[in-house]
């Protein structure tokens, strides 16, 4: 369910004009007189609640000039600057515009108005940069010149009998702009053309049978030459045999003709859809810089292939894919400047995209110098998602471990922030890649030096090469780009490695599954000596042998979705129909990995976490408005929930129940979401009790502090989503120890 924050304006705004009133009446007392430090504090919490539930409601405005606001009172607050008229002034502007905006926002209204100019006031007042008891001057654009004179032309009209003038050469347009959806029509035509190809074929080995059956009945009617049928009537016979031998070679020519232009054509439209990659990676060098110095680290991007080029709709959802391997690259990967100093390394983290084709694909690999993915964290946070046992993990490869983080809700990262560790990544790249787009992915690392994501594309996803096979007269396409190779062994070449069957080939033991029990079709008998047709799959760097009962052909075919009510399962991923009018369901690699490995996974029962009683969190924030929202978006998911006004009122709560989690702000008064915090950790009670902190404090001093203090979370009010809230709750929640 969904948190309606519009509810939350009208008691908002009604919260926001206390703090605004008592950061008013605040400043009017230090006007006057001295400023007492007490004073400021209050004053500086005012203006943080009013831009943390500002944040926290998507009205980022009002968050922006709260923030300037802060930013002064805070140079303030540290001595950095002192007040003057000016600055009051600037302040009390300030607040005007932040009443202004609210009044708005309460009328339902939208257009706030430019606040340009406020923030860039409250920016000199924070740097002390005003002129002393000067207001700020406000530009204005000077009015034209009135004249009672008419304005002469700016050109003489032309006269009767004068020479013509010379008409401008006109160029050549070699561009024209196109909408995509125009474009899209043209695939979609383009593949009900190739679908029709396929018939056309079909059509063609029809006339090839009628010219081979014409042909036996011409000698059989040859050596009854005499009979009864006469010279006349073989004639005939062989005059119809000819023409039928001629339409069959033409329509033959024309065919192949039609193919070789429809095979142009087919790539000229299709790159007419075309992008570089370019245009998803022209702002990654400074999202690294930037997000890589909000974790107190140096990296630099480098990008090679930029101009690579694929479907426009591929590049479209490959972006937020390589967004969440950039950022997990900065926050995982690359270490801190004197952590990488002191083993050899240059300061700065170097992360690299390159980009390219190969054999008939696009590839991207996103690769970077840091300390590689840690496999001993990798088993411990399986064990602690009681995802494989012990005696499981000890038995996987390397490569097997590390296909472990493409599970939903994985993570290695033992604090969580806005920036990753909740391990809502890498199964949404997976999904992205292998799924919607057809892709695959593989990952290789190396303690110390790095990290390695590969990622294989089609070029386009309107029409797709699949390889058909069929399993009780159900014909499946299989994407060409998964196959290997295909085999023909006997049933009893097939080994038991445990308790699934495994193909040795080329000292290589892969494992095999029947499509049938894939796909829930009722099992086939086979003796030792039987033939098995086996389709050798590839994703990444697993390996999965198919049985299939025949292997038909391979054809260029046009991919339909599924209707919404049967995506259900996942394991098909769309439609198509052949030359024939045969339906063909696509297999979803991707899924029949999956659904491969629980096949073959220990016939023992996973043993489930069940909580015996509701989860109660406590709720921690000085803004009642904050309380409600984050008490209603707990609750709308069957949490218990508490709340505290501030700090103090926090503790005092925790030392008469104990609660599964606490959820803070950091500025409130009385006591501070840090102190609160580090008080917890103290308590026996709540020594190993998850603690994420949400505040408005976004800066990398803030969040180290936070997990100094014992946080196993930090979220930023400015990013603040609830599905942020709920994953990060549920991640916590799932590795949390047994109550006693």
């Amino acid at each position: 369910m969904k948190i309606d924050k519009t509810k939350y304006i009208a008691s908002y705004a009604a919260e926001a004009r206390e703090h605004l009133k008592k950061i008013s009446d605040g400043f009017l007392a230090m006007e006057k007189g001295a400023v007492e430090q007490e004073t400021l504090n209050d004053i500086f919490r005012a203006a943080h609640t009013i831009k943390g539930s500002a944040r926290m409601l998507g009205l980022n405005q009002i968050g922006e000039v709260s923030h300037k606001l802060e930013d002064a009172l805070e140079a303030l607050k540290n001595g950095k600057i002192k007040t003057s008229r000016a600055f009051y002034d600037a302040i009390f502007q300030g607040l005007d515009v932040i009443a202004g905006m609210i009044e708005v926002i309460k009328s339902g209204g939208e257009n706030i108005g430019d606040i340009s100019e406020i923030v860039r006031i409250l920016e000199m007042a924070s740097k002390g940069n005003l002129m002393p008891d000067k207001e700020p001057e406000t530009a204005e654009v000077p009015a034209p010149p009135v004249s009672s004179e008419p304005e002469p032309p700016s050109a003489p009209l032309p006269t009767v009998g004068a020479p013509a003038v010379k008409s401008p050469v006109l160029r050549n347009i070699e561009t024209v702009r196109v909408d995509t959806e125009k474009l899209d029509d043209a695939i979609k035509i383009m593949g009900e053309m190739v679908s029709n190809q396929s018939r056309l074929k079909q059509h063609l080995a029809f006339v090839e049978n009628l010219r081979k059956e014409s042909g036996r009945h011409m000698d059989a009617l040859a050596e009854a030459e005499g009979a009864a049928s006469g010279p006349e009537g073989l004639e005939m016979a062989q005059h119809i045999f000819l023409q039928v031998k001629q339409f069959h070679m033409n329509y033959k020519n024309d065919l192949i003709y039609h193919s070789l232009l429809m095979d142009e054509l087919l790539e000229k439209v299709s790159r007419m859809r075309m992008l570089p990659l370019s245009t998803t990676l022209d702002s990654f060098p400074r999202y690294v810089r930037d997000i890589a110095a909000s974790c107190g680290k140096k990296a630099e991007l480098g990008v090679s292939g930029a101009d690579t080029e694929m479907d426009k709709k591929i590049i479209e959802k490959i972006g937020d894919a390589l967004l969440h391997m950039v950022r997990n690259s900065v926050d995982h990967g690359i270490e801190i400047p004197e952590e990488r100093i002191s083993t050899g390394k240059p300061e700065t983290g170097a992360i690299r995209i390159t980009a390219g084709y190969e054999g008939g694909s696009a590839f991207i690999e996103v690769a970077d110098d840091g300390g590689g993915i840690p496999l001993d964290k990798v088993k411990e946070k399986a064990i602690q998602k009681r995802l494989h046992t012990e005696e499981e993990l000890e038995r996987m490869t390397e490569q097997q471990l590390l296909n472990l983080i493409f599970r939903p809700g994985f993570s290695t990262s033992a604090f969580i922030t806005d920036i990753s560790g909740r391990g809502v990544g890498m199964d949404v790249v997976k999904e992205n890649i292998v799924e919607q787009l057809k892709g695959s992915i593989q990952v290789k690392t190396e303690a110390g030096k790095g990290t390695a994501f590969r990622i294989r594309l089609p070029l386009t996803l309107a029409i797709m090469r699949m390889f058909l096979v069929s399993v009780s007269d159900v014909i499946v396409g299989i994407m060409v780009s998964s196959i290997t190779e295909v085999l023909k062994i006997k049933h009893g070449d097939m080994i038991d490695v445990v308790d699934k069957k495994a193909v040795r080939l080329r000292e290589r033991l892969i494992p095999v599954v029947d499509l049938r029990g894939l796909l829930g079709l009722p099992p086939k008998e086979y003796r030792s000596n039987d033939s098995v047709q086996l389709a050798m799959l590839q994703m990444g760097n697993e390996e999965l042998g198919l049985v299939v009962d025949s292997l038909i052909s391979e054809e260029d075919m046009e991919i339909k979705p599924l209707p919404r009510h049967l995506r259900s399962s996942g394991l098909i991923s769309g439609v198509s129909i052949t030359g024939k009018n045969d339906i063909v369901i696509v297999l979803n690699v991707s899924k029949a990995f999956g659904m491969a490995r629980e096949i073959s996974a220990p016939s023992r029962v996973k043993e489930e976490r069940v909580h015996e009683r509701p989860i109660h969190i406590l709720v921690v924030d000085d803004s009642v408005n904050t309380r409600e929202i984050e008490r209603s978006i707990l609750e709308s998911y069957g949490y218990q929930v508490d709340v505290a006004t501030d700090g103090l009122n926090g503790y005092e709560k925790a030392q008469g129940f104990k609660y599964d989690l606490v959820v803070t702000d950091v500025e409130m008064p009385r006591m501070d979401g840090f102190t609160l915090t580090e008080k917890l950790r103290k308590e026996q009670l709540y020594r190993h009790t998850p603690v994420i902190i949400v505040s408005s404090r976004d800066k990398e001093e803030d969040k180290r502090r936070g997990m100094q203090a014992g946080a196993n979370a930090y979220i930023i009010k400015g990013s603040f989503d609830q599905s942020n809230l709920l994953a990060t709750v549920q991640s916590l929640i799932e590795v949390m120890p047994e109550a006693e």
